[in-house]
């Protein structure tokens, strides 16, 4: 009977075991990253262009409606790129990118519904520096809360 037991509750804690290390990866592995991040930054792909912004947009999240995303319009010398920022609530707390602005952007290459774009990694315009991800293309809302208040 003892040994019984002793099975018994080893299989239990097993399971729970496999469980939990199989919400753990799904939760915190390639899956979430993937919904969270759906555009994927590529350190291999970084480059940095010039231009100047000729359009700004703001786009729902195709997964969560209430979530809008910010983009711009860059051209450059040889083409037009749309450069995707990131969501208003994060964005509307850094300072203003305006239209007509001469801007260098570096951020990852990537293609975005069969045309090539740029996901922003740093922004800047003359002596200002807009940051939105770090070196590993993590955005820097990361952790923000969208209520939060900032004083300037």
């Amino acid at each position: 009977m003892k040994k019984l037991f002793t099975n018994l509750t080893l299989s239990v804690l097993m399971g729970a075991l496999l469980v939990t290390t199989g919400w753990a990866q799904q939760r915190g592995g390639k899956g979430m990253k993937k919904q969270m991040y759906s555009r994927e930054y590529d350190t291999n792909t970084v480059e940095t262009i010039k231009g100047e912004v000729v359009e700004i947009t703001y786009n729902p999240s195709k997964k969560n409606a209430a979530m809008m995303g910010v983009h711009m319009t860059v051209k450059t010398e040889s083409d037009t790129l749309p450069v995707h920022l990131g969501p208003v609530w994060y964005i509307e707390q850094q300072e203003s990118i305006n239209k007509g602005d001469q801007i260098e952007v570096t951020g990852s290459r990537i293609t975005y519904n069969g045309n090539p774009a740029l996901i922003a990694a740093t922004i800047k315009r003359n002596q200002m520096t807009l940051r939105l991800r770090d070196q590993n293309g993590f955005p820097n809302w990361r952790g923000w809360r969208m209520n939060r208040n900032i004083n300037r």
